[in-house]
């Protein structure tokens, strides 16, 4: 799982830093376990697997698509 190091409450809205290459990520106050955010600069897609008490600790996992294998 990544954790966000850099998460911060700013006016209900929170921050934390793409794990690929560092923007800001801004994830909403009524953000939801199991929603996938998007960071606006490399565009890599992350799962919200945990909030914290009060949605002061989120945990996200990188998404991954799998495939079909088409019997392969």
């Amino acid at each position: 799982m990544i954790n966000p190091t850099n998460l911060q409450l700013h006016n209900k809205d929170l921050t934390a830093k793409c794990p690929d290459c560092d923007a800001e990520l801004n994830i909403p106050a009524d953000v939801e376990k199991g929603e996938i955010l998007s960071c606006p600069s490399c565009g890599l897609e992350l799962e919200v697997k945990r909030i914290g008490f009060g949605g002061e600790a989120i945990d996200f996992q990188e998404l991954t698509l799998e495939g079909e294998d088409w019997g392969e």
